[in-house]
């Protein structure tokens, strides 16, 4: 039953809106006098008879006529569902709201527009009455104010509404929008950073990289190997079939053996890349420095480094524990001073000894 009221409230609704929007004054109806022309309503002759007649006493706002229709053909719905139905004071309320709403609109109408295609003003006959009677005591602004008032409350009386609660929402709604923006503006702020961040990183590894290619290699010195005694020498020596030399002379050196030729331990390859590894390790704790050169040997390898200006010896011997942890080394010793050379040694234990 509720729902079927529903749609018959919105079709008279749409019927009432479709005939308030196809109106023309020179369609036959009760403002119009003379032959009859041709019929510019959709919804007929009575279409044109009710648009003449509610445009003729309530103007502009005879528009709110399919809206209060369909507003109340909602509430009635609304009401019909709960377990109280409405009382005849609430019924009576909302009558007088409508009332009052179309009132007021017809007046605000009035006094602030002006339509030539409607045969009277565009508040009507009622806006007429009700604002030209108004302004007449109170002036146009008291008029004005006076209506504007009445208006708000004759919406909250029929609708049921709360302008403080309308408001409020208004209110949120535009705090979470500001709030929205300045999360997004944030946000775009770190992209744009963080964007810009990256690329600077790529740039400074672009720049590290020409710099390592253009730059000379370390100078990496032959490993220092172990003499061992060679078995072949302890098998064919000769017993001295003469006497002992003097105490003053040493014996010829052909009788040694070259020592091996091979390397053992790093590469050139891989103490070039650890040359590299030192030099980025000390910049990350703030050390420019640069291997000049590599000393290999049996049990450690030390790297020459030049300081760049400015750099005290200091600041890389604090560093040895750290250095040694970034290297997942045993341990660094720091010489400070090589005897000739402007350079700082950094000592590490070879893997194999």
């Amino acid at each position: 039953m509720r729902e079927g009221a529903l749609w018959v409230f919105g079709a008279l609704a749409l019927i009432v809106f479709a005939a308030l929007a196809t109106y023309d004054r020179n369609d036959p109806s009760f403002a119009t006098t003379g032959e009859p022309g041709p019929l510019s309503n959709v919804i007929g002759p009575l279409g044109a008879h009710l648009s003449g007649l509610l445009v003729l006493l309530f103007g502009a706002p005879a528009f709110l006529f399919p809206v209060m229709i369909g507003l109340a053909g909602w509430l009635l719905y609304q009401d019909g569902s709960k377990s109280d139905a409405p009382s005849r004071a609430t019924m009576a309320f909302r009558g007088l709201g409508f009332l009052l709403t179309l009132a007021t609109s017809c007046g605000l109408a009035s006094l602030h527009f002006t339509i030539d295609s409607y045969p009277s003003s565009a508040g009507g006959v009622l806006g007429s009455l009700v604002g030209e009677g108004l302004e007449a005591g109170l002036s146009f602004l008291g008029a004005t104010l006076l209506l504007l008032a009445l208006w708000l409350a004759g919406v909250s009386l029929f609708a049921g509404l709360s302008w403080i609660e309308v408001m409020d929402r208004i209110g949120r709604f535009t705090l979470n929008g500001l709030d929205w923006i300045k999360r997004k503006v944030s946000s775009e702020r770190e992209l744009k950073a963080g964007r810009e961040l990256k690329e600077s990183r790529k740039e400074v590894i672009r720049e590290e990289r020409r710099r390592v290619r253009n730059r000379p290699p370390p100078k990496i010195e032959p490993v220092v190997q172990k003499v061992e005694r060679s078995e072949r020498v302890e098998k064919e020596r000769q017993v001295p079939l003469f006497e002992r030399p003097a105490a003053k002379e040493l014996p010829p050196l052909s009788l040694l053996d070259d020592p091996p030729k091979q390397q053992a331990g790093y590469s050139a390859e891989a103490l070039e890349a650890m040359s590299r590894l030192v030099e980025l390790k000390l910049r990350d704790f703030g050390v420019e420095a640069e291997v000049v050169e590599v000393h290999p040997g049996p049990i450690i390898t030390r790297f020459e480094l030049r300081p760049a200006p400015g750099v005290k010896v200091s600041q890389i011997s604090n560093l040895a524990k750290d250095l040694a942890r970034a290297l997942s080394a045993v341990s660094v010793r720091i010489v400070e001073v090589i005897p000739g050379k402007s350079t700082v040694g950094l000592e590490i234990p070879n893997e194999k000894r």
